[in-house]
């Protein structure tokens, strides 16, 4: 189970180059996933983006996931630091608070602490939550999301 004496702890911030092919995989991965056989071109042409009202190719709304929060050391170096047993993980949710936009070629700065470590059940049907939050600061040293991310662990 995860180590309640971790709760507070903050991580090492770690800082990330977006970069747009990264953007681009993504997107590709996401309508794949979605059968679409279409690819949204503000994802991986500036003029698109910039003809749709955006400054630069933005990140897609799920981006932060798998770009910002297993950086830094990844999933694998996340969990073992909080005590979590891999074979009984569940990433359970996720929740994102945007407060600006994030572009191909922003610098970001991520810091994310555990903000909770819930028990939840009764009996031997008992699981543990770790709630981590993250914030992710541009290089104008502006919050730009804040995301919350639920593991279970059975």
């Amino acid at each position: 189970m995860a180590d309640k004496s971790k709760l507070g702890m903050e991580f090492p911030a770690y800082t990330y180059t977006v970069q747009k092919d990264k953007i681009a995989e993504f997107a590709v991965a996401v309508s794949q996933k979605e059968n679409k056989e279409e690819i949204n071109p503000i994802y991986y042409d500036e003029e698109a983006a910039k003809k749709a009202g955006y400054q630069g190719i933005p990140i897609p709304l799920t981006f932060p996931t798998n770009s910002f929060f297993w950086t830094g050391g990844g999933l694998m170096a996340t969990i073992k630091t909080l005590g979590i047993d891999l074979k009984k993980l569940l990433h359970r949710e996720e929740e994102y608070e945007y407060f600006g936009s994030i572009y191909a070629g922003d610098v970001i700065t991520r810091k994310m602490k555990v903000i909770d470590i819930l028990k939840k059940g009764n009996g031997d049907k008992i699981v543990e939550v770790t709630i981590l939050e993250t914030k992710l600061i541009n290089q104008r040293g502006e919050l730009v999301l804040k995301s919350r991310t639920r593991l279970m662990e059975r």
